[in-house]
């Protein structure tokens, strides 16, 4: 077994520019001596004669560069080759073959299996030391294309919060009735997706993304009212049975317009997700909801989670007609709708985080205005 580590001490100017780990992998010493001999002085060098000894140096240091010998034995270079290449922690660290002088059967295999480049021996030093400052550099420059991309994206995800926020308010605005109940149930949304996601049962369909879009979508559940007529929408009293009717197209429409979206916008699933909110939240476990009359898992996850935030901030909301009511008799009355206008499970769920939405109750305020909040990043 050999690793050793060479960190050659260099000015403070040097130091700035001259900081790249190089990890090479060969069983042959001399083969290790004659690189170091030509690298040492531009590059800090680890060493490892082992797959077993590369891989306790990459557990603790991620090198900028990976030199292999494709001529070791036992776990040969190609077997090494192809665990970095598979492995998340090492998987974006470019790996030069070093090949055996004329063999391009070595090179195409190394090639094929992910090495970005190869030397072959012996060594030209000149040649050694291009190539793998070219490889050095094309390496950065990925990554940094990479944070860019992530950054772009991460504005464009922010520019996507602030319309959904800026077009909920719209909905909202003509809405005087039910004064901040998009964002109030985008608040307990979130908390309580947040909460379903450490559940193995959820885990699986609530991915990363599909939270994220989810969320994004949680206020706009109602757009749909945007399309309703004010005598309805604002009416202070209740409602007739024929204005009732009329208020219900409001899923149908919420649900089209995303529909629509979903064909014309390049981020497909944000669509469909908020088109299941939008068009299922009123759907009941027991088939009794509309528009479709769907009943237990035929309702979409995603709408099935907004059904019970969006009941919860109605009672616990003043409306014209009601005081809010308190946390705890609105816990029962949802529990009461266990099996018939819920998901049974996801209402057990919802009970055992009470303390959780209670707190999200209290403070909502809070969160209204701080518009970070709606900005999901997971």
């Amino acid at each position: 077994m050999m690793i050793q580590c060479v960190f050659v001490q260099f000015s403070k100017e040097d130091d700035k520019m001259v900081k790249d780990t190089i990890l090479v992998i060969d069983v042959d010493v001399d083969g290790i001596q004659e690189i170091m001999n030509i690298l040492s002085d531009s590059y800090r060098i680890c060493t490892a004669d082992s797959f077993e000894d590369a891989l306790l140096i990459i557990r603790d240091i991620i090198p900028e560069l990976i030199l292999i010998d494709s001529t070791m034995s036992a776990k040969d270079g190609f077997d090494i080759l192809e665990f970095l290449k598979t492995n998340d922690k090492s998987s974006h660290i470019p790996v030069i073959f070093i090949t055996p002088l004329d063999n391009p059967d070595f090179e195409v295999r190394a090639f094929d299996m992910g090495s970005v480049d190869y030397i072959t021996k012996p060594f030209v030093p000149k040649v050694v030391r291009k190539r793998i400052e070219t490889q050095i550099k094309l390496a950065k420059y990925e990554h940094k294309l990479e944070e860019l991309v992530e950054e772009k994206v991460s504005e464009i995800e922010d520019m996507y919060d602030i319309m959904a926020i800026s077009f909920a308010g719209l909905v909202e605005s003509r809405d005087g009735i039910t004064g901040g109940h998009l964002k109030n149930t985008a608040i307990y949304y979130k908390c309580f997706i947040d909460y379903l996601v450490t559940l193995p049962v959820y885990s699986d369909v609530l991915t990363p993304v599909v939270v994220k879009k989810a969320c994004r979508s949680a206020p706009l559940h109602d757009v749909g009212k945007i399309a309703i007529e004010d005598a309805v929408l604002r009416k202070s009293s209740a409602l007739s049975g024929e204005e009732f009717e009329k208020m219900k197209k409001h899923a149908v429409i919420g649900g089209d317009i995303f529909h629509f979206l979903s064909g014309r916008i390049e981020d497909k699933q944000f669509g469909e997700i908020a088109e299941q909110v939008s068009r299922y939240h009123h759907e009941k476990w027991d088939g009794t909801g509309y528009p479709e009359g769907l009943k237990g898992e035929q309702i979409p996850l995603v709408a099935r989670i907004m059904s019970i935030v969006d009941v919860y901030d109605a009672l616990t909301s003043k409306r014209p007609y009601k005081e809010p009511y308190s946390h705890e008799k609105s816990m029962k009355m949802i529990i009461a709708g266990r099996g018939t206008s819920f998901d049974p499970a996801l209402v057990d769920e919802f009970v055992k985080i009470g303390d959780k939405i209670k707190e999200c109750l209290a403070s909502k305020e809070d969160y209204i205005n701080n518009q970070r909040y709606f900005m999901y990043e997971g």
